[in-house]
């Protein structure tokens, strides 16, 4: 897979700086990426997306023309967050818990 061209167009990308390099906390991820062949990481969501679809979860959208049932959005490239953004969004979570 070829991460060499991406660009972020100016907007905030928590896995790549404003070069296009991969920031500390993301380039293992960035490195595995980059050793999956072409259209692997398309094969992955697929088979997560029929994986789901397989095990019903899903929810539905009435009045919607190509269907009601849809399969739930997941995304197999995980998001990081870094130990300072975890324990605020940590913090924050409690807070409304407790609410």
């Amino acid at each position: 897979m070829r991460l060499d061209n991406y660009e972020t167009d100016g907007f905030y990308d928590e896995m790549f700086d404003d070069g296009g390099a991969p920031r500390s906390r993301a380039d293992a991820l960035a490195k595995r990426l980059v050793a999956l062949s072409e259209g692997e990481l398309v094969r992955r969501q697929k088979a997560a997306d029929l994986t789901l679809l397989n095990m019903g979860i899903t929810f539905a959208v009435y009045g919607h023309e190509a269907g009601t049932e849809k399969v739930w959005p997941f995304d197999i490239v995980p998001r990081i967050v870094d130990g300072s953004e975890f324990t605020m969004i940590q913090r924050g979570l409690r807070q409304r818990i407790f609410a």
